[in-house]
């Protein structure tokens, strides 16, 4: 971790260079441009929204805000981790220019991410603003495990991506059966009041974005200070994780090169 923090200073310049030039892409990548990522999540909370609600008739009031505070923080995750997956691939090219360490592309997806999640987070706000108090501004404390999960598993999997192209391929399975893992359209609660076993609701309760998602709906949904233990040991657990994948990361690196 601290050759990543002398790495982020020392480089900090070209880092931000890269991160809006990552931004710019990503927008130019849309012909609507930033209403893509504002439009986006908003139609598929119709679409749960349709099936969940009026079709099977569950959920409650407000439940547009509750699934879209859900599916926002999730689909950050989710684009984070893939592109922290092919960030080696994808920037083959600038990697043998060697404009940035290699450790630095896998961050750069998370943190661009980040910006587009504040805008989300940001629109869900603004709608239910009923809800809006002091505490509102907690939710970005979210940012630091949302940013360093998808790094330090990215750490990982781009290393595993470079000797094996398949694994992307698997990724999105992973992930699909991560958001049904995780209480996008439901509440945790429904897991923990199941009457199955006590392994399974323990290792429910170990999927870090189960308390991501319910701090965002505690601040944004209900209108109130989200429990800051949970988080923080996501955080701690995340940093730790972090460390792991740098380790894993540079025993690889000086190979990286010929893979690509």
């Amino acid at each position: 971790m601290l050759q990543l923090t002398r790495n982020l200073r020392d480089y900090r310049n070209a880092l931000v260079i890269q991160f809006w030039v990552n931004i710019r892409t990503t927008v130019a990548a849309t012909r609507l441009g930033v209403l893509w990522w504002i439009l986006d999540p908003l139609m598929l909370m119709m679409i749960y929204y349709f099936v969940i609600k009026i079709v099977f008739n569950r959920g409650g009031p407000g439940y547009h805000f509750y699934a879209l505070c859900g599916i926002v923080t999730w689909q950050s995750f989710s684009r984070s981790l893939t592109q922290c997956t092919n960030a080696l691939i994808g920037n083959s090219a600038l990697i043998k220019q060697a404009v940035l360490p290699i450790d630095l592309y896998v961050l750069l997806p998370p943190i661009v991410q980040a910006f587009f999640y504040l805008i989300g987070l940001a629109i869900i706000a603004i709608w239910n603003n009923n809800v809006v108090g002091w505490y509102t501004p907690t939710v970005l404390v979210l940012l630091i495990p949302m940013v360093l999960l998808p790094y330090a598993l990215g750490l990982f999997l781009a290393i595993l991506r470079t000797r094996s192209p398949d694994l992307g391929k698997f990724v999105p399975y992973i992930l699909r059966f991560g958001f049904y893992f995780s209480p996008v359209l439901y509440g945790p609660e429904r897991i923990y009041d199941l009457h199955i076993p006590q392994l399974f609701k323990t290792l429910y309760s170990l999927n870090p974005m189960v308390h991501i998602i319910t701090a965002v709906r505690e601040v944004l949904f209900e209108g109130r200070m989200f429990d800051l233990r949970p988080i923080l040991l996501v955080s701690i657990a995340a940093i730790l994780l972090t460390q792991a994948g740098l380790v894993f990361f540079r025993r690889f690196a000086p190979s990286i090169p010929k893979y690509l």
